[in-house]
């Protein structure tokens, strides 16, 4: 089944906010907090540690403490964080944590 595109809208629309979304995260992928959480979970031999599970993988996910959420005013703020507010994870605990948040906002989203 093809995804459903959303609809042009004369101004900040949906497809906007997933375009700025998108551009901050690409610019936040060279920042400098990042870099240092990268090199702090960098081992000798080139691979990486887990600062959830201490596992060695190939490539870690850079994470932030807390949850950046949607694009609004702080946005940004959020995403360029201090190096102290981000987390070295792998896939499999990063996966978790996402699948945890977003089981915990649907919940939210109930009430």
């Amino acid at each position: 089944m093809a995804k459903k595109k959303p609809p042009k809208t004369d101004g900040l629309g949906p497809r906007e906010i997933a375009q700025i979304r998108s551009a901050v995260r690409l610019v936040w992928q060279r920042c400098h907090a990042r870099a240092l959480v990268v090199k702090r979970c960098l081992l000798p031999n080139g691979f990486s540690k887990c600062e959830s599970c201490a596992g060695v993988v190939a490539k870690i996910k850079v994470d932030h403490i807390d949850k950046v959420g949607d694009v609004d005013e702080g946005f940004i703020a959020r995403m360029f964080v201090s190096s102290k507010k981000l987390q070295g994870w792998c896939d499999k605990c990063h996966n978790e944590k996402t699948k945890q948040e977003r089981k915990a906002a649907k919940l939210e989203s109930w009430f």
